[in-house]
């Protein structure tokens, strides 16, 4: 097709120069990679565009997962198809890409100006009820000001215009500028606190996103403009802390990452203790300046929150603080710091809801007894949810309680679908439900909440993981292993996508890539010696080296935490055929109560023993 700026598809025009897509004369909302998307697929009309170009074209010199294509996709086909009834415009072709077949033609390149006359802020078509602000709206207004000559007017003097998906705003990390190391933990406190309010001022309209992926910004030199790509998102929010020991001076404003345009920037000095007031107010005052109106409750919430006792915040913030660095040492710390911080406030809710996030991963890693563990917990939790039964977090946490040591999953699914329901821009409950319904074999669930955490928290190597595992999970090794491959461009060292890397590998018959992705794993920072040595016996059972497996027996029980053994061992049995003592290791791993059990129901390793009756048998006793 000879190259131009402006081209017909059926009702709909697409201005590359201006960036939109017309149906009728008429703004047709998308969002910029969604049009990037269109754009590229029009150029290419009749032709297949492989993913691979699509993603590199879309978001250059970015770690995305397909999920994200997927989605503009979808979002297309459900744009397009208003415009072309019982007809397919964008055909996938598996394990390749996608090719737009509906007819498109040049168009004169004056016919953009004449589009651009047509848009008519005040016309009755462009009011719908259903639409809200965007930042792409503030490209639609350019177009009618600088026709009339108000772009100053425009810069200062912007208003809304409806369209129709969720913004999306990125708290930056709040950059600690007093000199003093040890307030650290205020300004990573600070961001995450932020996050936790503005995600729940309107869900429906605001998508903000994860910690993980904002503080992973910390201390970057990247600009507004590529942190704005890379993670999809309209505005971020920059703060910095300055001040002396009692008193801050906090300086928060707002960019959209379109133009890099400052809308809205504040200084507050406050003392030491207003910390948590001053957050609630550039809560509000955010929502405010990107047109977000605040639900009833969250109103309410905010309340609640500014009556917190200032001492007993600044204990959890610390305990936070340590508690995200997950270590072992971090862990302990964290606990000290909850408790103070329930010590100082004994109606803080948060803390403990903390108390209970740290007890649990304690419980996992052997650090407590996995009974003591989970009833420090689950105690903890309950107590949280009596002083404020409308924490997320809280609800969260007791799913959590309930599938990994009670086996209830009613019970947990429902906590669950709470946590959501009260704040569904949190990334964790739509990732730790995400793994409960592939635990379930509930896939299809199960792909939409990991890719809804995906879109909240983009660079988190932890849910990029969990979609490569369920991509394993249905057979899809192809797609699983371009997953773990992406992840681990970025994070090298991440050890469980390295050993699931492997076993991905020794599952398609390629042993050799196996037995050097493990050992790329053992020189690397990270080493879990019973992951290496088990993950290399299963990928030696599997792929029909017997006595390589069995050599490496003693090693993996030598080596691997008691706690997880059994069921290390169960997988490994099941690939070499010997079923007898694969169910006897799942038996024990029952009785010592493995967390690791919430794989068995959808566990490819397991597949040799899924024909046996005593599988289901199995199953029944997990109540599955």
């Amino acid at each position: 097709m000879p190259p131009g700026d402006v081209y017909q598809l059926g009702e709909f025009r697409v201005d590359s120069q201006q960036r939109l897509l017309f149906r009728n004369g008429e703004i047709v909302p998308l969002t910029p990679k969604a049009f990037e998307t269109l754009l590229v697929l029009v150029k290419n009309h009749g032709h297949v565009v492989n993913k691979d170009t699509l993603l590199k074209t879309i978001w250059p010199d970015s770690f995305v997962e397909e999920g994200s294509l997927a989605s503009n996709v979808s979002l297309l086909r459900r744009v397009l198809e208003d415009g072309f009834v019982g007809r397919e415009c964008i055909e996938t072709i598996p394990k390749r890409g996608y090719r737009l077949v509906a007819t498109v033609s040049p168009v004169q390149l004056g016919a953009t100006a004449e589009t651009a006359d047509a848009i008519d802020l005040h016309h009755p078509r462009l009011k719908s009820k259903n639409r809200v602000s965007t930042p792409t709206a503030l490209t639609w207004l350019a177009v009618v000001v600088l026709a009339s000559g108000y772009s100053m007017w425009l810069r200062f003097h912007s208003r809304p215009v409806p369209t129709g998906r969720r913004i999306m705003l990125a708290v930056l990390p709040v950059e600690n500028l007093t000199g003093i190391p040890e307030r650290e933990y205020i300004s990573d406190g600070m961001t995450e606190e932020m996050v936790a309010q503005l995600g729940s001022v309107n869900p429906s309209q605001l998508g903000v996103i994860a910690r993980t992926s904002s503080m992973a910004y910390k201390n970057t030199h990247k600009t507004v403009s590529q942190i704005g790509r890379e993670l999809g998102v309209d505005y971020v929010l920059e703060s910095s802390l300055r001040g002396t020991s009692g008193q801050l001076n906090i300086t928060t404003q707002l960019i959209r990452t379109s133009d890099q345009t400052h809308v809205w920037a504040k200084v507050y000095d406050r003392t030491a203790s207003d910390i948590l007031v001053v957050q609630d107010e550039v809560a509000r005052a955010v929502s405010h300046e990107i047109r977000v109106s605040l639900l009833p409750d969250a109103e309410a919430r905010q309340a609640v929150v500014a009556a917190v006792n200032p001492a007993a915040y600044d204990a959890y913030l610390k305990g936070r603080y340590y508690w995200n660095q997950r270590t072992r040492e971090g862990m302990t710390a964290a606990v000290g710091y909850f408790e103070q911080a329930i010590q100082k406030d004994p109606n803080f809710a948060p803390g403990y809801t903390g108390l209970s996030d740290s007890y649990q991963i304690m419980a996992m890693w052997s650090q407590l007894g996995l009974q003591d563990g989970f009833t420090r917990a689950r105690a903890a939790v309950e107590k949280a949810l009596a002083l404020d039964d409308g924490l997320a977090e809280a609800h969260t946490s007791l799913a959590s309680i309930k599938e990994s040591y009670d086996w209830d999953w009613r019970g947990a699914e429902a906590e669950y679908k709470r946590a959501l329901d009260l704040n569904p821009n949190y990334a964790t409950a739509h990732h730790w439900y995400a793994e409960f319904l592939a635990g379930q074999a509930r896939f299809e669930q199960a792909d939409s909440e990991i890719r809804k955490a995906l879109e909240l928290d983009p660079i988190s190597p932890v849910i990029a993981t969990t979609l490569g595992e369920m991509f394993c999970r249905t057979g899809d090794y192809d797609n699983a292993v371009k997953q773990y491959q992406k992840i681990l461009q970025i994070y090298p060292a991440y050890p469980q996508a390295n050993y699931l890397l492997a076993q991905a590998y020794a599952r398609m018959g390629k042993y050799e890539e196996a037995v050097a992705q493990i050992e790329r794993a053992i020189a690397g920072p990270n080493l879990n010696p019973g992951w290496a040595s088990a993950t290399r016996a299963y990928a030696a059972a599997i792929s029909g080296r017997r006595q390589e497996a069995q050599r490496l027996l003693p090693r993996v029980r030598r080596e691997t935490d008691p706690q997880y053994l059994d069921y290390m061992l169960a997988t490994i049995y099941a690939a070499l055929g010997e079923k007898d003592e694969a169910f006897a290791s799942l038996e024990r791993s029952r009785r010592l109560h493995d967390v690791t059990l919430l794989l068995v129901q959808a566990d490819y390793r397991l597949d040799n023993l899924r024909p046996d009756p005593r599988f289901r048998d199995f199953l029944h006793h997990l109540n599955l």
